[in-house]
């Protein structure tokens, strides 16, 4: 399984309250898959410079137990992120950006190729030449990667998690 989010450090708390990125919605992190030290429950953080965006987020995954939203400027929700970021602390956590996504996004192309062209000719009425190019690119929605394929002029978007079946 790809996991392409870099692990979120303590450090980073920092950087996001500079870049005014002041709100994170905390959500399960399914594609660590076995990624995590011991019995560690991983999480990934979106970050958010726009509290109505946040709460857009946080109501899209309110059934998840470990959703919530970290105010970076509240001195206890700043302290909290601190302890789940720490060695003794039960969480992995993870951020919701990756280092490039250009890299990431030729990843995607070399390694699920052949899923992407099994899953245009399933689900959809493309009609794709042995030789014709499919255009992948990378999106974050809500801390769930999607592929979004173009050919043509035509534009489906399909999660990640599909195309690993």
């Amino acid at each position: 399984m790809l996991q392409p989010f870099e692990k979120f450090k303590t450090g980073y708390v920092s950087r996001l309250i500079e870049l005014d990125k002041l709100y994170l919605v905390t959500q399960t992190y399914n594609r660590a898959g076995g990624t995590g030290i011991g019995n560690k429950i991983p999480l990934i953080l979106s970050d958010y410079d726009d509290l109505g965006l946040a709460k857009i987020h946080y109501k899209a995954v309110l059934n998840d137990k470990y959703s919530a939203i970290i105010h970076l400027a509240r001195p206890a929700h700043k302290e909290k992120l601190v302890y789940m970021t720490g060695p003794d602390s039960p969480y992995e956590m993870y951020w919701a950006v990756v280092k490039s996504k250009i890299q990431l996004e030729q990843q995607v192309n070399k390694k699920y190729k052949d899923k992407m062209r099994a899953y245009i000719t399933e689900n959809t009425t493309w009609r794709l030449e042995k030789d014709s190019g499919i255009r992948p690119s990378v999106q974050l929605i809500f801390g769930e990667l999607f592929i979004v394929i173009k050919h043509g002029k035509q534009v489906v978007r399909v999660k990640f998690e599909e195309l690993e079946k």
